[in-house]
């Protein structure tokens, strides 16, 4: 399909879903970039500047790279190259250092963050973009004679480091509420032994991303502490003891964002492959801002070269969707994500026509029932050159084409949640 062809379907889309759709207020949240950073400083000099334009440029780099030691693996390019904006105010009380500086500024600073994605791929190395699932923690601690775990209305040391340093590579956290509820299916000795079972039922409460479960235990001279990062089928579990717990957290937050990074990065395929292209079918797409933000969320996901509409009823959307990885990657993306969860189809007598596509009456469509018993997606036969499409979806260029292949494509089925 051209790219004209592309564009004039998609405007077409766009003009339907807003005669389609009611108009709302409501705009969706965004999470904190990853690419913002913030730091006390102790003045406005230049040699300041710099030092911390530095720091910052690799901290970003570690955040959407999802490796804790990528600076030591590429060659560090200029900041200043990746600066977009930065400012400086003033902070009521300044904060001493570990030097006895006085730091009494608060800077921040706005890195290119596509940039920065596109120098990591050009280099070989995976990236790891901004759509993360909440990580729902569990954190028990023992400091003598106390025995506690962290709940989200704490006021705690140990919890704002915690914060810090899931802030830092770039993880949404999700502390519990830990009420009765909670303690019925989770007790502390669970969270110590990051038992999977009664941790991933009681996580579910407050989201379908990764469960953190953390033991941290004084011993008088040091904490000792374990660890269990609890994703679908790539848990990872380890210990780690410290004097200090300020060190302590950060190396095991760093443990559980790498194997995260692992697990959900992704890299750019070999420009010489064919790009893989699937069919997803979103329900709960009510409004035009909820079709918007479908069509933006699967645009930026790093799997995806392009996302092309070609359905749409008021309840749901379709989508083409050409990937520029693999179609795993795409799955475990989403699954991963925070706005789409999978879902059956739609029953046959409310399931949604495929505008470019046959007429669902015809003798070749196919029901959308039949299921592959793994992914939960059909296996739909399409007609790449548009025969028989509806006449306000075609493309002119189209009809001077000669008829390609009939080939099969597979449609998956997702609602989005939030």
């Amino acid at each position: 399909m051209s790219t004209s062809s592309i564009l004039n379907i998609k405007a077409k889309i766009i003009i339907f879903a807003c005669l389609l759709f009611p108009f709302s207020q409501a705009a969706a949240g965004h999470a904190d970039s990853l690419y913002n950073v913030e730091t006390l400083v102790a003045d406005e000099s230049a040699e300041v500047r710099w030092r911390t334009f530095k720091e910052g440029l690799d901290e970003v780099f570690i955040r959407i790279s999802g490796d804790s030691i990528v600076m030591d693996k590429i060659k560090r390019p200029a900041a200043s190259t990746y600066i977009k904006q930065y400012s400086y105010d003033p902070v009521e009380t300044p904060v001493i250092d570990a030097e006895g500086v006085a730091l009494n500024y608060r800077m921040t600073i706005q890195y290119n963050g596509s940039a920065m994605e596109k120098y990591l791929l050009d280099s070989g190395f995976p990236v790891w973009n901004e759509h993360r699932r909440d990580v729902v923690v569990w954190l028990a601690v023992r400091d003598g004679k106390n025995e506690y775990v962290l709940k989200d209305t704490d006021q705690s040391l140990i919890k704002t480091v915690a914060d810090e340093a899931m802030h830092r590579r770039g993880l949404p956290d999700r502390w519990p509420i830990y009420d009765y509820k909670d303690r019925k299916i989770l007790s502390v000795a669970d969270i110590r032994g990051g038992f999977k079972d009664p941790v991933i039922k009681a996580s579910s409460r407050y989201g379908k991303g990764p469960a953190l479960t953390g033991s941290m235990i004084w011993n008088g001279s040091k904490w000792q502490s374990s660890w269990s990062l609890l994703m679908g089928d790539s848990d990872k579990h380890w210990s780690i003891e410290e004097a200090d717990y300020n060190k302590l957290i950060n190396k095991a937050v760093d443990q559980a964002a790498d194997a995260m990074g692992i697990a959900f990065a992704v890299r750019n395929v070999d420009r010489s492959q064919q790009l893989a292209a699937i069919h997803i079918n979103v329900q709960a797409v009510t409004t035009i801002e909820k079709y918007q933000k479908v069509e933006r969320y699967l645009s930026d996901l790093r799997a995806v070269e392009i996302a092309i509409p070609v359905a749409i009823d008021g309840k749901s959307a379709t989508f083409e969707v050409r990937l520029r990885s693999t179609e795993a990657d795409f799955l475990d993306l989403v699954k991963n994500g925070s706005q789409l969860i999978e879902t059956e189809a739609l029953k046959p007598e409310s399931a949604l026509p495929d505008i470019d596509s046959p007429d669902s009456n015809s003798p070749d469509s196919h029901s959308s029932d039949s299921h592959s018993p793994n992914n939960k997606a059909d296996v739909l036969d399409i007609n790449e050159a548009g025969e028989n499409n509806t006449e306000t979806l075609t493309d002119p260029m189209d009809e001077k084409k000669e008829p390609a292949v009939r080939e099969q494509v597979v449609l998956y089925h997702y609602k989005l949640i939030r």
